[in-house]
């Protein structure tokens, strides 16, 4: 700055973009059918309640991403503590 001041540091937020999102639950939705699991399947191995998986599936989880790490690896497909 031309004062000699120093800027204060701006602090940028992860935020998901709704395309990143409609990825990640069409990947995690993909790779649970190719698998041949079921939703309660799914939640029984991420240790979630089926209901939050059906959710996630319709997209009604915001944001996603943790969301979909944490059922990426149960489905051994994530290395666990990955993200």
């Amino acid at each position: 700055m031309a004062d000699g001041g120093e800027r204060p540091a701006q602090v940028e937020q992860e935020t998901e973009h709704p395309h990143d999102t409609e990825d990640l639950v069409r990947l995690v939705s993909l790779i649970r059918v190719e698998q041949g699991w079921t939703q309660a399947k799914l939640a029984e191995a991420a240790g979630v309640p089926e209901a939050e998986i059906a959710r996630f599936e319709a997209a009604e989880i915001v944001p996603a991403k943790p969301m979909a790490m944490r059922l990426l690896e149960a489905l051994g497909r994530v290395e666990p503590g990955l993200f």
